[in-house]
């Protein structure tokens, strides 16, 4: 007769959020049970001896995540501000195409300003949590989702610019041209930054999924019948 037993490292004891599941089976006969005591606790050491290298690259992760998002934040709000002020100073002096160019500009960059400031205080907060494994797959899935959503939204962005240019070109009504065209070029503009931030920021979280993904590779764990085996690489 076998007995099964099962070593779960919980996930909020001494900051360690890695969960390692071992199934140990050996025979248990009366008698044994100091014996398969002495077992279970050098199966518990044998796990236990990785677990703060890995919560340290738990920790490492997700400072990383944060702190690329942290990044792209104070990049799009120094954007946001300098299209904000030069904006409103540029169409105050301009007339016709041009003059709405700035205006959208600086409309388009309020919102992108709050996004900025929402954005970065939440990067601030998050940076608090301890993460494991499961936590940081989950997180690092959900913000690659995001910006590969806001990736393509960019390049409907673009399109949406040049669609105006052209209306504007047929528009036999001066200001109605000039409208549509100058607010066209701004959100081709203001779309092709977005662009290549998103780009740039989602390549780089993708790489953080790529190191995590090794990581998790680097453990194996091979239950049998008749005992456990277990292969980590440092």
């Amino acid at each position: 007769m076998n007995r099964r037993y099962q070593v779960r490292p919980l996930n909020n004891i001494n900051h360690m959020f890695v969960k390692i599941h071992a199934l140990c089976c050996f025979p248990a006969l009366p008698g044994n049970v100091g014996r398969n005591k002495i077992v279970f606790f050098l199966l518990f050491l044998f796990f236990y001896s990785p677990l703060y290298s890995q919560q340290t690259f738990n920790d490492s992760l997700a400072s990383s995540r944060y702190q690329i998002t942290k990044t792209a934040m104070v990049t799009l709000g120094s954007w946001a501000a300098a299209n904000i002020v030069t904006g409103f100073i540029a169409a105050g002096q301009t007339e016709g195409e041009t003059r709405y160019f700035w205006k959208m500009n600086a409309y388009w960059n309020l919102i992108n300003g709050g996004l900025a400031i929402m954005g970065y205080l939440g990067a601030r907060k998050a940076m608090a949590k301890k993460f494991g494994f499961s936590e940081n797959e989950t997180a690092q899935l959900s913000i690659e989702k995001l910006y590969a959503f806001n990736f393509g939204l960019d390049l409907a962005y673009i399109a949406t610019g040049f669609f105006l240019q052209e209306k504007g070109t047929n528009t036999t009504n001066m200001k109605s041209r000039d409208q549509l065209r100058g607010y066209g070029t701004s959100i081709i503009v203001q779309g092709g930054f977005l662009l290549i931030m998103d780009g740039i920021v989602l390549s780089l979280h993708h790489k953080n999924s790529v190191r995590l993904n090794n990581k998790i590779k680097k453990l194996e764990l091979n239950a049998g019948p008749n005992g456990i085996g277990m292969r980590y690489s440092f």
